[in-house]
């Protein structure tokens, strides 16, 4: 019999992983004001990958064996994109703004969960997601004008995730996590350069702190895959899922503290909104 962790590990892992993401996308935001998207995605990258290798050790046969399998490259794909979408995103709108429009990407899961019967229809779930979509709009109506292209970024992105995620949840029982661990990873580091080239950039020599900062991004990206990997085993999901949404929290502090943001009170509804339809979709996802 396994033995159940306890009651509090799991959320306070969870809240853990939450802040180790927002602190990743604080360390890129910081970083972006002086390089750009690409240079950014391609450091961060490299070094993200010489951690996912140092970590994982993935057999060499197990990973051409599982590269042939069309699911890994489609979400190779998608991960791409959402790197993407999330680094120019965060160059243009804030980090409270761009974390609270990425956590609509549970509630897209939920409705293509539903829609492919992978999930029973219930209509308490579907109405969450209709809530959430309605603070998305919230949260984008005070900025629509000064950062439309961020927010649009920030959209894109939510829906690149929910399509990894879904990809993910489909893959092959036979396909390891340390083959999608490191082709992701280097997805996102190969696209890197072409994104540079694709938007004309022009890439600055590095200085020490730009790039202790990148390093430390991909640290915390790392830190954060591994605590929700331990947050979730040997524990109750329906308790330790709702504490996902303490990111928002989190942005709204750091994004506070670093750049002294105050969200006006029609997003920090949307906010609000968002995250009380994310919880009562995940607790609507409950055996009844």
């Amino acid at each position: 019999m396994i033995e159940q962790a306890p009651a509090w590990r799991g959320p306070l892992l969870m809240m853990a992983a939450m802040a180790c993401y927002v602190l990743n996308d604080t360390l890129v935001k910081l970083t972006l004001q002086a390089f750009p998207a690409g240079q950014v995605l391609a450091v961060r990258g490299v070094a993200a990958s010489v951690l996912v290798l140092i970590v994982v050790r993935p057999d060499g046969t197990q990973l051409k064996a599982d590269l042939r399998e069309p699911g890994v490259l489609l979400r190779c794909a998608l991960e791409v994109s959402t790197a993407v979408t999330s680094v120019l995103a965060l160059a243009r709108a804030s980090l409270t703004t761009v974390s609270a429009l990425m956590m609509v990407a549970p509630l897209l899961v939920a409705v293509a969960s539903m829609l492919m019967r992978w999930e029973p229809l219930r209509p308490a779930r579907l109405l969450a997601v209709l809530a959430g979509l309605f603070g998305a709009l919230l949260v984008m109506r005070p900025q629509a004008r000064s950062h439309g292209a961020g927010l649009t970024l920030a959209v894109l992105c939510a829906i690149s995730l929910a399509a990894r995620d879904v990809v993910t949840r489909r893959l092959p029982p036979s396909v390891s996590t340390a083959t999608v661990a490191v082709a992701t990873t280097a997805a996102v580091c190969a696209a890197a350069p072409l994104l540079g080239l694709a938007l004309h950039e022009t890439w600055h020599p590095l200085m020490r702190r730009e790039t202790l900062a990148l390093l430390g991004a991909a640290a915390c990206a790392a830190a954060g895959n591994y605590a929700l990997i331990a947050a979730c085993r040997r524990t109750d999901l329906a308790l330790v899922a709702p504490f996902r949404y303490s990111i928002l929290v989190w942005a709204s502090l750091l994004a506070y503290l670093v750049w002294g943001d105050v969200p006006d009170p029609v997003t920090l509804l949307g906010i609000a909104v968002i995250a009380v339809a994310g919880i009562s979709n995940l607790r609507g996802a409950r055996p009844a």
